[in-house]
């Protein structure tokens, strides 16, 4: 075991630390000899051992597969671990693990954490190591998709935010994220290693991808987060297609939610982006008529219309398109909306004034009293919903008085917030960076540059007149640039 033990913590030594082609030679080296050690009939019986000599955080490689022969063995005590499991899977050197993807992969799903670990902690770990390895957040892998359906199926969304919350902006497969750079290289932009070759996941599909996203816009849905919900529903309803004619059917529950989102977000029905393919926005011109006459109708003045709009509608109908609990929040939402419109005229106005210009969406009537508007105004106010005070004059009637963002923010909270978009700015770097690399090898890329060039150049001879701009996603003929599938 001595011997054995001698190998598994040469890697990594202080000299290949400083050395990135040293370093790489030496993790290609020790992961082989690894697998090869692990093969071995007295791999199994020395593992106990040989894991209580090895550091989790230094000797990552060693640990990793040491750990995964405990986890497939049935005679290593469980508390021991899933003690070793969180320390490892808190602590590792992600550097290291850039070499070991089939290793890694398997710790987390043969057999899957969630067997092992309460569903919230799965949940955490997974979050956790996923992030340990690609801080950035930016790559979809086939871990993310069963993670998200599992925290959501669990109703675990706190642990699973973390990831959630990130920008997706990489996939498995995307032409032109291949690199050539060695793993050990620290510019290396995660998509350069988390890859379907190094078996960090699996190919995703189209409808992986979609899922993904309708997902999170659910879990956001839970937290009540709808900017967040709003714009993970709109990344499924704009997902590129060169299909002229037809939307998946999880586009079309996507464009129901992102509606009703959209209203409790912004009071008003949204306008789909131009981005959105033509084949899906007819789809959803036909299959969301009743989502969009519901929309027109919460922007009128009265509520009747709006009431008689979603009554028109049978409890079939909401039950079937499983929305029945936004629909509710959408009627409660309603005269809501209609006071925080009145901040566009008011700075301050009485309670009894917003009593008799506002109505609730349920009886289509103004409040029965001014208590019960004060108790609505204050609920907002506490939610974060509404800006402002009620104020009670010792003369006079009880008004709300409005303030608007910039009054209520603080010296330092308002230096917390430059810092914080300082910090993603900076932490889009990497990002950034390998997206211009990918698109300056993409031929559909430069020759949309190219129409882009000629497009100018003809608006100057014309002096300065409109110029009809193709957009890149009309030139793209082979692949589509998002996820490197073949269209159609």
């Amino acid at each position: 075991m001595e011997s054995t033990l001698a190998t598994l913590v040469a890697f990594p030594s202080a000299g290949q630390l400083g050395d990135n082609e040293e370093y790489h030679k030496a993790a290609q080296a020790h992961t082989k000899t690894l697998t090869r050690l692990s093969a071995d009939s007295k791999w199994a019986s020395e593992a106990p051992q040989l894991i209580e000599r090895l550091d989790p955080a230094t000797h990552s490689l060693s640990y990793l597969y040491v750990l995964q022969t405990l986890k497939s063995s049935n005679g290593y005590p469980l508390d021991d671990l899933l003690l070793k499991l969180t320390t490892f899977l808190t602590s590792f050197d992600a550097g290291q693990i850039r070499y070991a993807g089939h290793a890694f992969t398997k710790l987390l799903t043969q057999p899957r954490l969630q067997d092992l670990f309460p569903a919230s902690i799965a949940v955490e770990l997974i979050t956790t190591a996923l992030l340990r390895l690609d801080p950035t957040g930016s790559v979809l892998t086939s871990h993310h998709t069963y993670l998200v359906r599992f925290a959501y199926m669990t109703n675990n969304i706190e642990p699973v935010l973390p990831i959630i919350e990130k920008s997706i902006v990489f996939y498995p497969g995307m032409k032109g994220s291949t690199s050539t750079r060695n793993l050990s290289d620290p510019d290396l932009p995660p998509s350069g290693f988390i890859t379907v070759e190094n078996d960090f996941t699996k190919s995703l599909e189209n409808k992986d991808i979609l899922e993904h996203d309708i997902l999170r816009g659910l879990c956001f849905i839970q937290r009540r987060s709808w900017q967040q919900a709003f714009d993970a529903f709109e990344r499924v309803i704009t997902y590129p297609s060169r299909d002229n004619t037809n939307a998946s059917k999880i586009q079309v529950e996507a464009y129901s939610k992102w509606v009703l989102v959209g209203l409790l977000l912004n009071g008003k029905a949204p306008v789909l982006p131009p981005t959105t393919p033509n084949g899906p926005r007819k789809v959803y011109e036909v299959t969301g008529k009743p989502y969009y006459s519901l929309a027109q109708a919460f922007e009128k003045r009265t509520a009747e219309s709006f009431k008689t709009e979603y009554e028109g509608l049978s409890q079939g109908f909401w039950d079937e398109e499983k929305n029945v609990s936004l629909l509710k929040l959408v009627i409660e939402h309603y005269q809501k909306w209609q006071i925080l419109n009145l901040r566009h005229v008011y700075s301050r106005i009485s309670l009894e004034q917003i009593r008799t210009r506002t109505q609730s969406a349920e009886t289509a009537a103004p409040l029965g009293s001014v208590q019960e508007i004060e108790v609505l105004v204050q609920g907002m106010i506490d939610e974060g919903l509404l800006r402002g005070e009620v104020v009670h004059p010792e003369n006079g009637l009880a008004y709300l008085a409005f303030s608007s963002t910039a009054d209520d923010l603080s010296e330092e909270e308002f230096t917390r917030r430059m810092v914080a978009t300082a910090q993603r700015i900076k932490a889009l770097g990497p990002v950034v960076k390998a997206t211009n690399e990918r698109l300056a090898s993409n031929k559909d890329y430069l020759k949309w540059l190219v129409q882009q060039k000629k497009h100018e150049q003809q608006g100057q001879s014309q002096g300065g007149g409109p110029v009809d701009v193709t957009g890149f996603g009309d030139v793209v003929e082979d692949e589509d640039l998002m996820t490197g599938i073949v269209a159609g």
